[in-house]
Protein backbone atom coordinates (compact mmCIF):
# COMPACT_ATOMS: atom_id res chain seq x y z
CA UNK A 1 0.00 0.00 0.00
CA UNK A 2 1.16 3.30 -0.54
CA UNK A 3 1.96 6.64 1.68
CA UNK A 4 2.76 9.27 -0.44
CA UNK A 5 0.98 9.32 -4.34
CA UNK A 6 3.63 10.63 -7.03
CA UNK A 7 6.02 8.39 -6.39
CA UNK A 8 6.52 6.16 -9.24
CA UNK A 9 7.03 2.98 -7.74
CA UNK A 10 4.62 3.27 -4.30
CA UNK A 11 1.13 3.31 -4.93
CA UNK A 12 -0.96 3.26 -1.77
CA UNK A 13 -1.47 7.02 0.28
CA UNK A 14 -3.45 7.56 3.43
CA UNK A 15 -5.45 10.52 3.35
CA UNK A 16 -7.11 11.95 6.05
CA UNK A 17 -11.20 13.36 5.96
CA UNK A 18 -12.44 15.74 8.82
CA UNK A 19 -14.76 18.29 9.22
CA UNK A 20 -14.84 20.34 12.29
CA UNK A 21 -18.45 20.00 13.39
CA UNK A 22 -20.46 17.33 13.21
CA UNK A 23 -18.41 15.74 10.74
CA UNK A 24 -17.31 11.85 9.16
CA UNK A 25 -13.66 10.69 10.41
CA UNK A 26 -12.58 8.84 7.70
CA UNK A 27 -9.34 7.15 6.07
CA UNK A 28 -8.68 6.77 2.24
CA UNK A 29 -5.88 4.64 0.64
CA UNK A 30 -5.38 3.70 -2.53
CA UNK A 31 -3.38 0.80 -4.17
CA UNK A 32 -2.60 0.38 -8.16
CA UNK A 33 -2.66 -3.20 -9.83
CA UNK A 34 -2.71 -4.60 -13.51
CA UNK A 35 -5.11 -6.57 -15.63
CA UNK A 36 -2.49 -8.03 -17.98
CA UNK A 37 -3.96 -7.06 -21.30
CA UNK A 38 -5.76 -4.74 -20.04
CA UNK A 39 -4.06 -1.95 -18.24
CA UNK A 40 -3.77 -0.75 -14.76
CA UNK A 41 -6.65 0.01 -12.30
CA UNK A 42 -6.67 1.67 -8.80
CA UNK A 43 -8.42 0.22 -6.25
CA UNK A 44 -9.71 3.05 -3.42
CA UNK A 45 -9.93 1.51 0.51
CA UNK A 46 -12.00 3.82 2.65
CA UNK A 47 -12.69 3.13 6.67
CA UNK A 48 -14.98 5.16 8.19
CA UNK A 49 -14.89 5.87 12.03
CA UNK A 50 -18.99 5.06 12.29
CA UNK A 51 -18.56 7.17 16.40
CA UNK A 52 -18.63 10.27 13.64
CA UNK A 53 -21.39 9.46 11.38
CA UNK A 54 -25.05 9.82 12.32
CA UNK A 55 -27.15 7.23 13.18
CA UNK A 56 -30.73 6.97 12.05
CA UNK A 57 -33.66 4.78 13.57
CA UNK A 58 -35.02 2.83 10.75
CA UNK A 59 -38.76 1.30 10.74
CA UNK A 60 -37.50 -2.06 11.90
CA UNK A 61 -35.68 -1.00 14.97
CA UNK A 62 -32.25 -0.67 14.27
CA UNK A 63 -30.04 2.36 13.23
CA UNK A 64 -27.99 2.90 10.58
CA UNK A 65 -25.46 5.45 9.39
CA UNK A 66 -25.16 7.07 5.35
CA UNK A 67 -21.81 8.43 4.19
CA UNK A 68 -21.90 10.88 0.68
CA UNK A 69 -18.81 9.62 -1.49
CA UNK A 70 -18.00 10.66 -4.41
CA UNK A 71 -14.10 10.31 -6.00
CA UNK A 72 -13.28 11.56 -9.29
CA UNK A 73 -9.93 11.00 -11.39
CA UNK A 74 -8.88 14.35 -13.56
CA UNK A 75 -6.32 14.82 -16.12
CA UNK A 76 -6.19 18.07 -17.54
CA UNK A 77 -8.84 18.68 -15.62
CA UNK A 78 -11.06 16.68 -17.94
CA UNK A 79 -13.08 13.58 -15.81
CA UNK A 80 -11.32 10.51 -17.03
CA UNK A 81 -13.04 8.15 -14.26
CA UNK A 82 -15.65 9.01 -11.31
CA UNK A 83 -18.22 7.39 -8.58
CA UNK A 84 -20.82 8.81 -6.46
CA UNK A 85 -22.41 6.55 -4.15
CA UNK A 86 -24.32 6.41 -0.56
CA UNK A 87 -22.15 3.95 1.57
CA UNK A 88 -24.21 2.58 4.10
CA UNK A 89 -22.90 1.78 7.41
CA UNK A 90 -23.97 -1.98 9.18
CA UNK A 91 -27.69 -2.00 10.91
CA UNK A 92 -26.51 -1.96 14.56
CA UNK A 93 -29.34 -1.80 17.33
CA UNK A 94 -27.55 1.16 19.37
CA UNK A 95 -27.13 4.77 18.30
CA UNK A 96 -22.98 3.93 18.48
CA UNK A 97 -22.10 3.02 15.09
CA UNK A 98 -18.75 0.23 14.32
CA UNK A 99 -16.16 1.14 12.02
CA UNK A 100 -16.99 0.34 8.45
CA UNK A 101 -15.39 0.31 5.10
CA UNK A 102 -15.85 0.15 1.19
CA UNK A 103 -13.54 -0.60 -1.12
CA UNK A 104 -13.92 0.57 -4.75
CA UNK A 105 -12.05 -0.08 -8.42
CA UNK A 106 -11.44 2.24 -11.44
CA UNK A 107 -10.00 1.72 -14.83
CA UNK A 108 -7.35 3.95 -15.62
CA UNK A 109 -4.39 4.27 -17.88
CA UNK A 110 -1.22 4.95 -16.96
CA UNK A 111 -0.29 8.88 -16.46
CA UNK A 112 -0.76 11.43 -14.03
CA UNK A 113 -4.18 12.64 -12.12
CA UNK A 114 -5.66 14.23 -9.50
CA UNK A 115 -8.23 12.54 -7.00
CA UNK A 116 -10.70 14.22 -5.89
CA UNK A 117 -12.48 12.45 -2.98
CA UNK A 118 -15.53 14.27 -1.47
CA UNK A 119 -16.97 12.87 1.33
CA UNK A 120 -20.23 14.33 3.94
CA UNK A 121 -22.30 12.85 6.22
CA UNK A 122 -26.02 12.32 4.47
CA UNK A 123 -28.20 12.64 7.60
CA UNK A 124 -26.63 15.92 8.57
CA UNK A 125 -28.62 18.05 6.81
CA UNK A 126 -26.11 21.45 7.08
CA UNK A 127 -22.88 19.89 6.74
CA UNK A 128 -20.65 21.11 4.29
CA UNK A 129 -18.89 18.64 2.23
CA UNK A 130 -15.40 17.67 2.90
CA UNK A 131 -13.17 17.51 -0.03
CA UNK A 132 -9.17 16.32 -1.09
CA UNK A 133 -7.35 16.30 -3.85
CA UNK A 134 -4.52 13.88 -4.16
CA UNK A 135 -1.73 13.67 -7.12
CA UNK A 136 -1.56 10.27 -8.39
CA UNK A 137 0.87 9.24 -10.74
CA UNK A 138 0.82 5.47 -12.67
CA UNK A 139 3.36 3.92 -14.31
CA UNK A 140 3.05 0.22 -14.87
CA UNK A 141 4.93 -0.19 -17.96
CA UNK A 142 4.28 -3.71 -20.47
CA UNK A 143 8.32 -3.82 -21.51
CA UNK A 144 9.63 -4.40 -17.80
CA UNK A 145 9.18 -6.12 -14.80
CA UNK A 146 6.72 -4.48 -12.37
CA UNK A 147 5.51 -4.93 -9.22
CA UNK A 148 2.12 -3.29 -7.75
CA UNK A 149 1.39 -1.62 -5.27
CA UNK A 150 2.10 -3.15 -1.48
CA UNK A 151 -1.60 -3.37 -0.17
CA UNK A 152 -1.34 -3.51 3.30
CA UNK A 153 -3.64 -5.98 5.22
CA UNK A 154 -5.98 -6.50 8.33
CA UNK A 155 -6.57 -10.08 7.24
CA UNK A 156 -6.96 -12.75 4.33
CA UNK A 157 -8.97 -15.68 3.90
CA UNK A 158 -9.20 -18.41 1.19
CA UNK A 159 -12.40 -16.64 -0.92
CA UNK A 160 -15.79 -18.99 -1.02
CA UNK A 161 -17.74 -16.41 -2.15
CA UNK A 162 -15.83 -14.25 -4.51
CA UNK A 163 -16.72 -10.15 -3.89
CA UNK A 164 -14.69 -6.68 -4.83
CA UNK A 165 -12.33 -8.01 -2.30
CA UNK A 166 -11.18 -11.47 -3.83
CA UNK A 167 -7.83 -11.33 -5.82
CA UNK A 168 -5.55 -14.46 -6.32
CA UNK A 169 -8.61 -16.49 -4.82
CA UNK A 170 -8.01 -14.63 -1.56
CA UNK A 171 -10.60 -12.68 0.53
CA UNK A 172 -8.36 -9.25 1.10
CA UNK A 173 -9.82 -6.76 4.27
CA UNK A 174 -7.61 -3.92 3.76
CA UNK A 175 -5.53 -2.50 6.62
CA UNK A 176 -6.76 1.95 6.10
CA UNK A 177 -3.78 2.85 7.50
CA UNK A 178 0.47 2.91 7.36
CA UNK A 179 0.58 3.12 11.00
CA UNK A 180 1.03 -0.11 13.74
CA UNK A 181 0.45 1.11 17.49
CA UNK A 182 1.37 -1.17 20.09
CA UNK A 183 -1.48 -3.20 19.93
CA UNK A 184 -1.19 -4.66 16.37
CA UNK A 185 1.61 -7.44 15.87
CA UNK A 186 1.39 -8.66 12.38
CA UNK A 187 1.90 -6.92 8.95
CA UNK A 188 0.17 -8.49 6.73
CA UNK A 189 0.08 -7.31 2.98
CA UNK A 190 -0.14 -8.68 -0.67
CA UNK A 191 1.22 -7.41 -3.57
CA UNK A 192 1.65 -8.66 -7.45
CA UNK A 193 4.37 -8.71 -9.85
CA UNK A 194 3.83 -8.70 -13.70
CA UNK A 195 5.45 -9.46 -16.83
CA UNK A 196 8.13 -11.88 -15.22
CA UNK A 197 7.49 -14.18 -18.22
CA UNK A 198 8.09 -12.07 -21.21
CA UNK A 199 11.40 -10.95 -19.33
CA UNK A 200 13.02 -13.61 -17.37
CA UNK A 201 11.72 -16.14 -19.61
CA UNK A 202 8.04 -18.21 -19.30
CA UNK A 203 8.98 -20.89 -16.50
CA UNK A 204 12.18 -19.47 -15.55
CA UNK A 205 13.64 -19.93 -11.92
CA UNK A 206 12.90 -16.69 -9.90
CA UNK A 207 13.66 -15.36 -6.07
CA UNK A 208 11.23 -12.94 -4.79
CA UNK A 209 12.69 -11.44 -1.18
CA UNK A 210 10.63 -9.02 0.94
CA UNK A 211 12.22 -7.88 4.16
CA UNK A 212 11.65 -4.81 6.78
CA UNK A 213 14.39 -1.72 6.49
CA UNK A 214 15.33 1.43 8.20
CA UNK A 215 13.44 4.16 6.20
CA UNK A 216 15.99 6.45 7.06
CA UNK A 217 19.15 4.55 7.06
CA UNK A 218 17.87 1.76 4.27
CA UNK A 219 19.52 -1.00 6.43
CA UNK A 220 18.07 -4.10 6.91
CA UNK A 221 16.19 -4.99 10.44
CA UNK A 222 17.91 -8.49 11.22
CA UNK A 223 14.87 -11.31 12.04
CA UNK A 224 12.36 -9.04 9.45
CA UNK A 225 13.40 -10.88 6.21
CA UNK A 226 11.67 -13.91 4.07
CA UNK A 227 11.84 -14.92 0.64
CA UNK A 228 10.18 -17.65 -1.93
CA UNK A 229 11.58 -19.69 -4.64
CA UNK A 230 9.35 -19.72 -7.87
CA UNK A 231 8.89 -19.58 -11.41
CA UNK A 232 8.14 -16.23 -13.80
CA UNK A 233 4.45 -15.73 -15.06
CA UNK A 234 2.51 -13.57 -16.21
CA UNK A 235 1.48 -12.93 -12.66
CA UNK A 236 3.37 -13.64 -9.85
CA UNK A 237 1.50 -13.21 -6.21
CA UNK A 238 3.27 -12.03 -3.02
CA UNK A 239 1.54 -12.21 0.40
CA UNK A 240 2.94 -12.53 3.48
CA UNK A 241 3.16 -11.18 6.95
CA UNK A 242 5.68 -10.43 9.76
CA UNK A 243 5.46 -10.35 13.53
CA UNK A 244 6.31 -7.41 14.67
CA UNK A 245 5.50 -7.75 18.13
CA UNK A 246 9.63 -6.81 18.58
CA UNK A 247 10.19 -4.11 16.01
CA UNK A 248 11.32 -0.91 17.86
CA UNK A 249 9.27 1.81 17.62
CA UNK A 250 10.50 4.06 13.93
CA UNK A 251 9.64 4.91 10.51
CA UNK A 252 10.73 1.81 8.02
CA UNK A 253 9.70 0.31 4.58
CA UNK A 254 8.70 -3.30 3.95
CA UNK A 255 10.27 -3.97 0.98
CA UNK A 256 9.78 -6.18 -2.23
CA UNK A 257 12.78 -7.42 -4.52
CA UNK A 258 12.39 -9.91 -6.94
CA UNK A 259 15.78 -11.09 -8.86
CA UNK A 260 16.28 -13.52 -11.67
CA UNK A 261 18.14 -17.15 -11.57
CA UNK A 262 22.02 -15.33 -12.01
CA UNK A 263 20.50 -12.61 -9.10
CA UNK A 264 19.89 -9.73 -11.03
CA UNK A 265 17.34 -7.28 -9.71
CA UNK A 266 14.58 -7.40 -11.43
CA UNK A 267 12.32 -4.71 -9.63
CA UNK A 268 12.05 -3.40 -6.24
CA UNK A 269 8.97 -1.88 -4.31
CA UNK A 270 9.02 -0.13 -0.95
CA UNK A 271 6.20 1.14 1.07
CA UNK A 272 6.31 3.65 4.34
CA UNK A 273 4.55 2.76 8.18
CA UNK A 274 5.36 3.68 10.98
CA UNK A 275 5.89 1.32 14.37
CA UNK A 276 4.81 2.61 18.41
CA UNK A 277 6.28 -0.11 20.73
CA UNK A 278 7.18 1.65 23.54
CA UNK A 279 8.17 -1.98 25.49
CA UNK A 280 11.26 -2.11 22.80
CA UNK A 281 13.82 0.90 23.93
CA UNK A 282 16.53 1.85 21.70
CA UNK A 283 19.77 -0.70 21.47
CA UNK A 284 22.19 0.95 24.15
CA UNK A 285 24.82 -1.94 23.30
CA UNK A 286 24.59 -1.07 19.45
CA UNK A 287 24.68 2.66 20.37
CA UNK A 288 27.40 2.68 22.75
CA UNK A 289 29.34 0.32 20.12
CA UNK A 290 30.03 4.14 17.72
CA UNK A 291 32.80 6.15 17.40
CA UNK A 292 32.48 9.45 17.37
CA UNK A 293 35.84 10.24 18.09
CA UNK A 294 36.23 11.68 14.27
CA UNK A 295 32.50 13.31 14.29
CA UNK A 296 31.33 16.66 14.76
CA UNK A 297 29.74 15.70 18.15
CA UNK A 298 33.49 15.33 19.59
CA UNK A 299 32.93 19.18 20.12
CA UNK A 300 30.34 18.45 22.66
CA UNK A 301 32.01 17.90 26.10
CA UNK A 302 30.00 19.88 28.28
CA UNK A 303 26.88 17.88 29.75
CA UNK A 304 24.52 20.55 30.17
CA UNK A 305 24.81 22.12 26.13
CA UNK A 306 24.39 18.22 24.99
CA UNK A 307 21.37 17.72 27.21
CA UNK A 308 19.82 20.95 25.86
CA UNK A 309 20.81 19.90 22.41
CA UNK A 310 19.17 16.60 22.87
CA UNK A 311 16.21 17.93 24.65
CA UNK A 312 15.34 20.52 21.84
CA UNK A 313 15.26 16.81 19.35
CA UNK A 314 11.92 16.38 21.26
CA UNK A 315 9.48 17.64 18.56
CA UNK A 316 11.11 15.52 15.80
CA UNK A 317 11.71 12.47 17.77
CA UNK A 318 10.13 8.94 17.49
CA UNK A 319 8.69 7.28 20.76
CA UNK A 320 11.36 5.40 21.56
CA UNK A 321 13.71 8.12 20.73
CA UNK A 322 11.88 10.87 23.42
CA UNK A 323 12.01 7.84 26.02
CA UNK A 324 15.69 6.93 25.35
CA UNK A 325 16.75 10.87 25.53
CA UNK A 326 14.89 11.34 28.71
CA UNK A 327 16.83 8.45 30.55
CA UNK A 328 20.58 9.45 29.09
CA UNK A 329 20.37 13.41 29.86
CA UNK A 330 20.17 11.62 33.84
CA UNK A 331 23.29 9.77 33.48
CA UNK A 332 26.44 11.09 33.96
CA UNK A 333 27.51 9.97 30.50
CA UNK A 334 28.65 12.45 28.30
CA UNK A 335 29.59 9.58 25.44
CA UNK A 336 26.35 8.51 25.86
CA UNK A 337 25.17 11.31 25.04
CA UNK A 338 27.00 12.26 21.88
CA UNK A 339 26.77 8.57 20.37
CA UNK A 340 22.87 9.10 21.08
CA UNK A 341 23.06 12.64 19.34
CA UNK A 342 25.57 11.56 16.52
CA UNK A 343 23.11 8.56 15.85
CA UNK A 344 20.08 10.74 15.54
CA UNK A 345 21.68 13.16 12.85
CA UNK A 346 23.73 10.46 11.06
CA UNK A 347 19.85 8.33 10.68
CA UNK A 348 18.30 11.76 9.06
CA UNK A 349 21.26 12.63 6.94
CA UNK A 350 24.28 9.86 6.79
CA UNK A 351 25.63 11.97 4.42
CA UNK A 352 26.07 15.22 6.21
CA UNK A 353 24.41 14.76 9.81
CA UNK A 354 26.08 17.95 10.70
CA UNK A 355 24.17 20.39 8.36
CA UNK A 356 21.11 18.61 9.18
CA UNK A 357 22.18 19.62 12.76
CA UNK A 358 23.03 23.17 12.23
CA UNK A 359 19.96 23.61 10.10
CA UNK A 360 17.38 22.27 12.27
CA UNK A 361 19.47 24.73 15.22
CA UNK A 362 19.00 27.74 13.46
CA UNK A 363 15.10 26.35 13.74
CA UNK A 364 15.32 26.08 17.21
CA UNK A 365 16.84 29.28 17.92
CA UNK A 366 14.03 31.04 16.02
CA UNK A 367 10.92 29.05 17.42
CA UNK A 368 13.14 30.02 21.16
CA UNK A 369 12.81 33.61 20.23
CA UNK A 370 9.08 33.97 18.91
CA UNK A 371 7.00 30.99 21.24
CA UNK A 372 9.49 31.33 24.42
CA UNK A 373 7.28 32.01 28.06
CA UNK A 374 7.66 32.01 32.00
CA UNK A 375 10.13 28.85 32.36
CA UNK A 376 8.99 27.38 28.67
CA UNK A 377 11.42 26.83 26.03
CA UNK A 378 10.38 27.74 22.30
CA UNK A 379 10.59 24.66 21.44
CA UNK A 380 8.87 22.64 24.25
CA UNK A 381 5.67 24.95 23.33
CA UNK A 382 2.78 23.82 21.51
CA UNK A 383 3.58 26.17 18.74
CA UNK A 384 7.15 25.41 18.49
CA UNK A 385 6.74 21.95 18.30
CA UNK A 386 4.77 22.45 15.59
CA UNK A 387 7.11 24.50 13.82
CA UNK A 388 9.63 22.54 13.93
CA UNK A 389 8.01 19.25 13.28
CA UNK A 390 6.18 20.40 9.93
CA UNK A 391 8.36 23.47 8.96
CA UNK A 392 6.66 27.06 8.46
CA UNK A 393 2.95 27.49 7.89
CA UNK A 394 1.75 28.61 4.49
CA UNK A 395 -0.41 31.22 6.35
CA UNK A 396 -0.69 32.43 9.67
CA UNK A 397 -3.50 34.47 10.83
CA UNK A 398 -2.75 35.83 14.78
CA UNK A 399 -5.86 37.40 16.39
CA UNK A 400 -5.72 39.73 19.23
CA UNK A 401 -8.05 41.50 19.49
CA UNK A 402 -11.62 39.78 18.58
CA UNK A 403 -14.72 40.28 20.80
CA UNK A 404 -15.43 37.67 22.87
CA UNK A 405 -12.76 35.72 22.10
CA UNK A 406 -9.48 34.77 23.40
CA UNK A 407 -6.39 35.41 21.42
CA UNK A 408 -5.90 32.72 19.02
CA UNK A 409 -4.00 31.81 16.03
CA UNK A 410 -4.63 29.13 12.96
CA UNK A 411 -1.78 28.02 10.83
CA UNK A 412 -2.15 26.23 7.46
CA UNK A 413 -0.21 24.34 5.25
CA UNK A 414 -0.77 23.71 1.75
CA UNK A 415 1.36 20.69 2.50
CA UNK A 416 2.33 19.26 5.63
CA UNK A 417 5.79 17.21 5.68
CA UNK A 418 6.30 15.26 9.02
CA UNK A 419 10.14 16.15 9.41
CA UNK A 420 10.74 13.71 11.90
CA UNK A 421 11.07 11.56 8.21
CA UNK A 422 14.10 11.85 6.19
CA UNK A 423 12.91 14.27 2.93
CA UNK A 424 13.39 11.19 0.74
CA UNK A 425 10.65 9.35 2.39
CA UNK A 426 7.81 11.81 1.75
CA UNK A 427 5.20 9.19 2.74
CA UNK A 428 3.68 11.30 5.35
CA UNK A 429 2.92 14.28 3.39
CA UNK A 430 -1.04 15.79 3.73
CA UNK A 431 -2.46 18.39 1.95
CA UNK A 432 -4.32 21.38 3.48
CA UNK A 433 -4.03 20.83 7.46
CA UNK A 434 -4.49 23.66 9.63
CA UNK A 435 -3.61 23.99 13.48
CA UNK A 436 -5.84 26.04 15.94
CA UNK A 437 -3.90 27.45 19.00
CA UNK A 438 -5.44 29.86 21.85
CA UNK A 439 -4.30 31.75 24.57
CA UNK A 440 -6.66 31.24 27.73
CA UNK A 441 -4.50 33.37 30.35
CA UNK A 442 -4.50 36.30 28.02
CA UNK A 443 -1.26 37.36 29.65
CA UNK A 444 1.63 34.92 28.89
CA UNK A 445 3.10 33.57 25.65
CA UNK A 446 2.06 30.16 25.81
CA UNK A 447 -0.70 29.30 23.23
CA UNK A 448 -2.05 25.96 23.28
CA UNK A 449 -3.28 23.29 20.61
CA UNK A 450 -6.78 22.80 20.65
CA UNK A 451 -7.20 21.28 17.43
CA UNK A 452 -6.31 19.94 14.27
CA UNK A 453 -7.30 18.39 11.03
CA UNK A 454 -4.00 16.28 10.99
CA UNK A 455 -3.28 12.82 11.54
CA UNK A 456 -2.21 12.14 14.57
CA UNK A 457 -2.73 15.50 15.94
CA UNK A 458 -5.42 16.74 18.63
CA UNK A 459 -8.95 16.78 17.29
CA UNK A 460 -11.66 18.57 19.71
CA UNK A 461 -14.90 18.67 17.74
CA UNK A 462 -15.86 21.97 20.33
CA UNK A 463 -12.44 23.79 19.84
CA UNK A 464 -14.57 27.32 18.91
CA UNK A 465 -16.20 26.55 22.58
CA UNK A 466 -12.51 26.76 24.15
CA UNK A 467 -12.15 30.44 22.34
CA UNK A 468 -15.09 32.09 23.31
CA UNK A 469 -15.37 30.13 26.79
CA UNK A 470 -13.97 33.32 28.61
CA UNK A 471 -16.90 35.54 28.06
CA UNK A 472 -19.30 32.66 28.83
CA UNK A 473 -20.43 31.28 31.93
CA UNK A 474 -20.37 27.59 32.56
CA UNK A 475 -23.98 25.84 31.94
CA UNK A 476 -25.53 28.81 30.51
CA UNK A 477 -25.13 27.84 27.17
CA UNK A 478 -25.44 24.62 24.90
CA UNK A 479 -22.48 23.52 24.10
CA UNK A 480 -23.04 21.80 21.29
CA UNK A 481 -24.95 25.25 19.74
CA UNK A 482 -21.87 27.19 20.10
CA UNK A 483 -20.73 28.97 17.05
CA UNK A 484 -18.37 32.04 16.40
CA UNK A 485 -21.01 33.48 14.84
CA UNK A 486 -22.98 33.36 17.68
CA UNK A 487 -20.61 36.29 19.30
CA UNK A 488 -19.81 38.75 16.65
CA UNK A 489 -16.68 36.55 15.96
CA UNK A 490 -14.86 35.52 13.04
CA UNK A 491 -13.00 32.37 14.14
CA UNK A 492 -14.87 30.28 11.86
CA UNK A 493 -14.36 31.97 8.59
CA UNK A 494 -10.47 32.21 9.64
CA UNK A 495 -10.62 28.34 9.73
CA UNK A 496 -12.27 28.10 6.51
CA UNK A 497 -10.91 30.72 4.94
CA UNK A 498 -7.16 30.90 5.85
CA UNK A 499 -5.35 34.21 5.47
Amino acid sequence: MKKYLIILCLCLNTLFAKQAQGAVTAYLTYAVFENPGQGPYLETYLSVIGSTVKAIEKQNGVYQGEVEIEIRFLQNNEIKNAKKYVLNSPEVKSLTLPNFIDQQRFVLANGDYIMETTIADKNFKNEQAYTTKTPIHIDLSEKNVTISDIQLLESYTKSTNPSILTKSLYDLVPYVSSFYPENMNTLKFYAEVYHLDQVAGNEKKILITYFIESAERQTKKPGFAAFRKTVANQVNVVMGEFNINNLPSGNYNLVIEVHDEENKLLSEKKSFFQRQNKDIPLDKPSLAALDISKTFVSKFTNKDTLAESIRCLRPISGYSEIEFAENVIKEPNVELMQQFFYNFWESRNGKDPEAAWLAYREEVIKVNKEFKTFGLKGYDSDRGRVYLQYGEPDSRNAVTAEPSACPYEIWQYNSLMNKSLVLSNPFNKQSNRKFVFYNPDLVSNKFILIHSDARGEVKNEKWQLLIYKRTVASGTIDDTKVTDEGYGGNVGDNFNNPK
